[in-house]
């Protein structure tokens, strides 16, 4: 299987190189499928725009099926291969949302601007390395506050100095214009641990006890793992399978999007994931978070003085129980599923405070790649 993969990416690398460099335009890097619809809507827009150079160069055979009426993508998952791709990579726009560039994959100097794109809402100064955004040239950012951090990391730490444009986020607004508001089901609870680099995180630990506890009151669940625990907590997806795969109520939901579990859930369980925000902004729907360990995967997280969006979300939506506490999770459920008391208002004035061209993102993104094409 490696032999073949590693066979598939060199053929497709040479595909790549045999393009004329003029249709190399704006190139696309995804590492997963579980990360197109975070970047679709800027495609499509882009193509509305008249653009027609536009190559995605995936990771994940199932992009292929999916793009193949819509655009060049190309397969190159060896990562021998794709760090040549990178070394070698000659266009004008490289978009991704691919942190830690330069780390994990070496810049090219064929390649005049490398844009980065959100897939969470989240501040950019405690779950992501400090480094991470370090390397772009472009930034689109979800809205001010990402801005204000990000211009703060560059002070602090003497990085370059990058463009940073307030598009907006793509995701909720594409799953947003998708929401069945009227798919909810009765006592279906939501489970959606983060990940974490730290070996011990809420999934591996604790992720079977609130499972079991969940659906031994009668609740129906939906574990929705992030698409990392399926490379880093393989052992504790295999146990959670054996465990409760022939339980009525309970799903494990592997599915590209989200969407689907959003909808039925009546309430959604996490400790630190951001799928909150898309849970809260479109569904208005209670949260509990179950507090254990932070996820900080920045060590200079204290020398940006801001309070991040995470914090100020859980202060203004979060119900919080401690794990010492986890008896309580059935009961806690019961009652804010009977209260949903989340306020519209509150819900719709965080949006317009936090995230720039609500509705509108990726054309808003598109417009600016195709000017900034043209001037350059």
């Amino acid at each position: 299987f490696m032999l073949k993969v590693f066979f598939e990416s060199l053929i497709n690398l040479i595909k790549f190189i045999n393009i004329d460099n003029k249709k190399k335009e704006f190139i696309f890097y995804s590492e997963s499928k579980f990360y197109r619809e975070h970047f679709i809507d800027l495609i499509l827009n882009l193509k509305k725009s008249g653009q027609k150079n536009i190559i995605l160069i995936t990771s994940d055979k199932d992009d292929i099926n999916f793009f193949k009426e819509t655009l060049t993508c190309l397969y190159i998952k060896n990562y021998f291969i794709l760090s040549i791709f990178f070394k070698i990579l000659n266009c004008k726009f490289m978009i991704m949302t691919l942190t830690d560039l330069g780390i994990h994959f070496q810049k090219s100097k064929l390649c005049k601007f490398y844009v980065y794109f959100f897939h969470a809402i989240a501040s950019t100064h405690q779950i992501y390395t400090n480094s991470a955004f370090k390397n772009y040239d472009i930034i689109l950012s979800n809205g001010e506050y990402q801005s204000k951090e990000l211009r703060l990391t560059e002070e602090q730490f003497n990085f370059p100095k990058k463009e940073i444009v307030n598009s907006g986020y793509f995701f909720l607004d594409n799953i947003k214009k998708k929401a069945n508001l009227k798919s909810k089901e009765k006592r279906h609870v939501l489970f959606a641990p983060s990940w974490n680099y730290n070996k011990e995180n809420l999934f591996n630990d604790y992720g079977i006890d609130v499972i079991s506890n969940l659906l031994s009151k009668n609740f129906i669940l939906t574990l929705r793992p992030h698409p990392e625990h399926y490379k880093r907590s393989k052992n504790t997806i295999n146990k959670i399978n054996k465990l409760f795969s022939n339980d009525k109520n309970f799903f494990l939901d592997k599915r590209i999007s989200n969407l689907k579990s959003l909808e039925k859930a009546e309430i959604l369980i996490t400790d630190n994931s951001s799928i909150v925000f898309e849970f809260i902004l479109i569904f208005k729907r209670p949260i509990i978070y179950i507090d254990y360990i932070e996820k900080i995967h920045n060590t200079d997280r204290d020398k940006i003085p801001i309070m991040t969006i995470d914090e100020e979300f859980k202060t203004v939506f979060g119900n919080k129980l401690n794990i010492s506490n986890l008896e309580n999770l059935a009961y806690l459920c019961e009652n804010l599923i009977n209260e949903n008391n989340v306020s519209s208002q509150l819900v719709d004035s965080f949006a317009k405070k936090y995230l720039s061209n609500l509705d509108h993102s990726a054309p808003f993104a598109a417009n600016y790649l195709t000017s900034k094409s043209k001037s350059n």
